[in-house]
């Protein structure tokens, strides 16, 4: 069964729609340290990694959610993995999480 890696899980967030695409799985709880040599960061992101480590992106799914910058750091070690890659985007109207699967390769530049 594919599984929903969740970025960082959002105490007042309610992830139950998401589990019609997968088994979820949240990455952290946990916000990142300004402090630009702190060993919270690393301890983070190590867990993070461990976490992650069965992604598969053909099959899985990236929710992001809570802080902009673990989705980035979630993003960046999934672009280790693939260049393509499937997100739920959640809809704030109906409550519903749609799928969406991106190529970061792209074919060649539309602009």
């Amino acid at each position: 069964m594919p599984k929903v890696y969740v970025t960082q899980e959002v105490a007042t967030a309610n992830y139950h729609p998401a589990e019609k695409f997968g088994d979820v799985v949240f990455l952290c709880t946990t916000e990142v340290s300004g402090a630009s040599s702190s060993l919270h960061n690393v301890k983070l992101v190590n867990s993070i990694r461990e976490r992650f480590k069965d992604y598969n992106p053909a099959t899985d799914f990236l929710a992001p959610s809570g802080s902009p910058i673990i989705s980035m750091i979630v993003m960046a070690i999934a672009r280790e993995k693939g260049s393509q890659f499937n997100f739920l985007k959640w809809n704030n109207r109906d409550f519903v999480y749609t799928s969406i699967r991106v190529d970061t390769l792209g074919e060649e530049h539309v602009y």
